[in-house]
């Protein structure tokens, strides 16, 4: 199957509506008791029992959807509206409109109803019907208004599934999924509506909303039914739309997709994988970990998920990550935050690896899926990739990194597919603001609307170090050949590249930045020297010079990050480029710290985004690897 396969419902309207592969969520919309229930808050805004029992035959309809989606491969979706419990992110205005609209309104939102407070987290009325129970590996989105993107992480969530096309249904149709239609809309995603799997509590404002999904020749985008979406599922052949499986020496028993179809549907335990991991770490001709989980307490481990896994659909129920055996080097505390979350996620800590040269064979043993480290690898072959986060994007808690207010989290595996599965999954985690110094949610930054034709098809705008900065980088003719070589090779998996101005934003931002990062006075290097017990000559003065000169630099790439159309996706900086380039790799990782941007190592070119783009430079990765 091609990266741009597609399924397309022929029959939606104004136009057919495409399906791509990887590429498609189906977004089921507060399917929840409050709303379809005959005790909940939408059972009080309806004003005719008729009415309300149309709404709440959309359960049906909906089941036999998420059905198919499932079978498809489908990333899914759930969300669910309400409010902390003190209310605090309810408006004055959306309770007292209805507490005042009329005497029918003898309940509203917070008060107690015999499903448990209306519209309030955690209530027995809050959670989703029975019949459309999520999945461990689906999305449950809790939001507090209307629209599903407004004060939530679903841009974020689908931007780091690679979404750029999505699929609604659920309720009420005037309401929340009209809202949530238009601002994706807005955030440049193509949107279909099932309308017979969407309804609402006005029947005459229902029928023009519906109307106004597919106006206007599709300004707003499509809609269609439940019936010709089912009749392309059934034609389709199971995973249709799942992500694209990694290839060779990425297919192994631990890359994440193909592990987690083992696992569920029972061709595999986690207790049998983790005991083949445990014979590989003994077969081991060298030592592999410094520290590591006592095999016995590893397979109690998988033991307890094997024994908890449940069916649902005639599979086991089971996160993305369960199971998904992984390590970390000697700067991580087994208790470090981050190392938490996976474990929450369902993944399996193997232990503190011997050294960070030994992140190869454990990778490549098949020992672990990924590796965490906050040291980029200066020896990484071109056959793994490396994925150093933007500053801030993830909790440091428990990690002891070498420049406390640069270095940041990096992750390594096999396949661009795996580490971006990783990304998307932790970013489910909420992390704690008090003891994150410098943690800066992905809300806090400017929203990148999507390309709905992927990197595959849409236009990528890159930029590269000029001829002068390249050559004072490699100074030996052949690598210059082999990083430009590697460069023509990712764009050839691109259908559209353009080469856009970048010698500011490159040689008087990024490296500028570098070379001031690297001097005595920088705070990386004062850092550096106290997490060292050396002594450091530099003055306060010249550190806040050089702090001051650094930001300017940053300013530079931010703004050449977001100058219109002739500013860059990504920069492209060489890496493995030369067997004799150390200083030139430990300037360039030097040069993303300083900026504290995202970045991808993909065989031998260094992808670098914006601060906050991960999810894009990932989706790029898995693109062109």
């Amino acid at each position: 199957m091609t990266v741009d396969s597609q399924l397309i419902i022929a029959d939606a309207r104004p136009a057919a509506f495409s399906l791509p592969v990887g590429r498609t969520a189906l977004i089921i919309i507060d399917m929840q008791r409050d709303f379809l229930l005959p005790s909940g808050y939408g059972a009080i805004q309806c004003p005719s029992p008729e009415i309300f029992a149309q709404v709440s035959g959309l359960i049906k309809p909906c089941a036999d959807v998420l059905k198919a989606a499932r079978k498809l491969g489908m990333t899914i979706v759930h969300t669910r509206e309400g409010h902390v419990s003190d209310l605090s992110d309810c408006p004055p205005t959306k309770r007292d409109r209805q507490l005042n609209a009329n005497k029918r309104h003898v309940l509203c939102i917070g008060d107690e109803g015999p499903m448990g407070r209306l519209l309030v987290r955690g209530a027995y009325g809050h959670d989703i019907v029975d019949d459309l129970t999520p999945r461990k590996d689906e999305v449950i989105l809790d939001k507090p208004g209307k629209g599903c993107f407004y004060n939530t992480d679903l841009h974020e969530l689908l931007v780091a599934r690679r979404v750029t096309h999505l699929i609604f249904m659920g309720v009420t149709a005037e309401c929340c999924v009209a809202t949530t239609f238009r601002e994706a809309n807005d955030h440049g995603f193509e949107c279909c509506v099932l309308t017979d799997c969407t309804g609402g509590f006005n029947n005459a404002i229902v029928s023009a909303t519906k109307d106004m999904f597919c106006a206007y020749d599709g300004l707003l985008g499509y809609s269609s039914t439940s019936s010709a979406f089912l009749k392309l599922a059934n034609q389709a052949f199971p995973k249709q739309l799942a992500q694209l499986e990694p290839t060779g020496a990425s297919s192994s028993l631990l890359a994440i997709a193909s592990l987690h179809d083992s696992l569920i549907n029972k061709s595999t335990t986690v207790t049998t994988v983790l005991t083949q991991v445990y014979d590989s770490i003994t077969a081991s001709s060298s030592p592999l970990f410094a520290n590591i989980v006592s095999k016995k307490a590893a397979l109690i481990k998988a033991g307890e998920i094997d024994n908890s896994a449940k069916e649902l659909d005639d599979r086991l129920d089971l996160p993305i990550l369960s199971g998904v055996p992984f390590a970390a080097t000697n700067e991580f505390k087994p208790d470090a935050t981050i190392i938490n979350h996976l474990q929450d996620l369902g993944a399996v800590y193997l232990g503190e690896l011997a050294s960070h040269d030994v992140i190869e064979p454990v990778l490549k043993l098949g020992v672990a899926s990924f590796v965490l480290t906050s040291v980029p690898s200066l020896k990484l072959p071109s056959s793994l990739v490396m994925h150093i986060s933007s500053k801030g994007s993830l909790p440091t808690t428990g990690v002891n990194l070498l420049s406390p207010s640069t270095s940041t989290i990096t992750t390594v595996g096999l396949s661009v597919l795996d580490l971006q599965t990783v990304w998307a999954e932790l970013l489910r985690v909420p992390t704690k603001h008090d003891d994150e110094p410098f943690f800066q949610h992905f809300r806090q930054r400017p929203v990148i609307s999507i390309d709905y034709r992927g990197f595959e098809l849409g236009q990528v705008r890159y930029a590269t170090p000029s001829s002068a900065a390249l050559q004072s980088l490699l100074p030996f003719a052949p690598a210059v050949d082999k990083f430009d070589r590697a460069v023509a090779g990712l764009l050839a998996k691109v259908a559209d590249a353009r080469l856009v101005p970048g010698t500011e934003i490159v040689d008087y931002g990024i490296l500028a930045a570098a070379t001031l990062a690297r001097a005595p006075s920088s705070i990386i290097s004062i850092e550096s020297a106290i997490s060292s017990a050396s002594a450091s000559a530099s003055t306060a003065v010249e550190t806040i010079q050089n702090l001051q000169a650094t930001e300017s630099a940053k300013a530079k790439i931010y703004a050449g990050f977001n100058s219109g159309i002739e500013s860059p996706d990504f920069i492209f900086l060489p890496y493995n480029t030369s067997d004799n380039d150390a200083d030139s790799k430990q300037f360039i990782l030097t040069a993303i710290e300083a900026i504290g941007g995202g970045a991808l190592l993909v065989g031998d070119v260094l992808v670098v985004s914006q601060k906050g783009a991960d999810a894009r430079v990932l989706d790029f990765g898995v693109v062109v690897n």
